[in-house]
């Protein structure tokens, strides 16, 4: 077995892409009604640059803020193929790997199929294709349908890589999640990130970069970490008061986070309700809207 296939029993969870989102058209209505254009897609193809956060743009900003908390609190803790997997399992280097391999034993070991492509010359793992493959166990059981594709810097072991899962992903409680992860690590796995492309509470693509979650027991939730807007470009985002995510439809119903853009610009998003929300900016501009 290669060290390459090793690397993708190992590796942690991955995703990511690209996709098309137009600037939204702001109707300053309080109920959130902004029309919004080319949403068919929950991939990332937009502003990279820092926002700078204003009076104007705030709502959505801090509608992505909303949305990156809660994306990250549905990915937290989640197992792709290949992490489980590695704790059980110990490679033994053979002859460089050619083709296709079928290891649904190794990755999906609960049933289902993973196909795994090498590169001829290398013996490194560039495809794996994952059909209803079931890995972990307990609460932490999992089903993925779906593909990771791998590239590296060189054919050498301790290769920089980038990992990307595209796919469908369920949980032990039937959820099932649309999974757009990528993962990246320089060589020796080293200087390692990650970001999730996902479909915001407005319909809108999001990325969201190292995020960090914790819980506080009774289902409140503390976040930081980056998010990019599609038409503004990128904030940082952080928990004043934890966020919780009880209302029947995914909307958080309490909490205030956080968010702070280009040129000390900043503002806040509070959740006075399940339906409710106020977004305030650091010029002092404060207004309510509804989901």
């Amino acid at each position: 077995m290669s060290a390459s296939f090793s690397l993708l029993l190992a590796m942690q969870g991955c995703g990511g892409g690209g996709g098309s989102s137009d600037d939204p058209t702001d109707t300053n209505n309080p109920v959130n009604d902004d029309n919004v254009s080319d949403n068919t897609s929950d991939d990332f193809t937009g502003n990279e640059s820092e926002a700078v956060v204003n009076d104007s743009n705030a709502k959505d900003l801090a509608v992505g803020a909303a949305s990156a908390v809660k994306q990250g609190v549905d990915e937290n803790g989640i197992v792709l193929p290949a992490q489980t997997a590695a704790k059980a399992y110990n490679p033994t280097p053979i002859v460089v790997p050619m083709g296709t391999s079928d290891s649904s034993e190794d990755l999906c070991p609960h049933g289902g199929t993973g196909i795994v492509e090498f590169n001829d010359t290398t013996g490194q793992v560039t495809l794996g294709t994952f059909t209803d493959c079931s890995y972990g166990g307990g609460l932490y059981l999992y089903t993925f349908t779906g593909v990771v594709t791998i590239t590296y810097a060189d054919g050498s072991d301790g290769s920089a890589f980038t990992s990307v899962h595209d796919g469908d992903l369920t949980s032990v409680d039937n959820i099932t999640r649309a999974i757009h992860r990528t993962f990246s690590c320089e060589a020796n796995y080293q200087n390692c990130t990650f970001f999730s492309d996902f479909l915001g509470f407005d319909d809108r693509s999001y990325r969201v970069t190292d995020i960090s979650v914790t819980e506080d027991g009774n289902s409140a939730y503390t976040a930081e970490g980056r998010v990019y807007d599609p038409s503004h470009g990128y904030i940082d985002v952080t928990t004043d008061i934890p966020v919780t995510f009880e209302c029947p439809d995914g909307h958080p119903g309490t909490g205030r986070l956080s968010f702070t853009g280009a040129n000390q610009t900043s503002g806040t998003i509070e959740f006075v309700s399940c339906t409710e929300y106020v977004v305030t900016t650091n010029s002092g501009t404060s207004n309510s809207y509804n989901w």
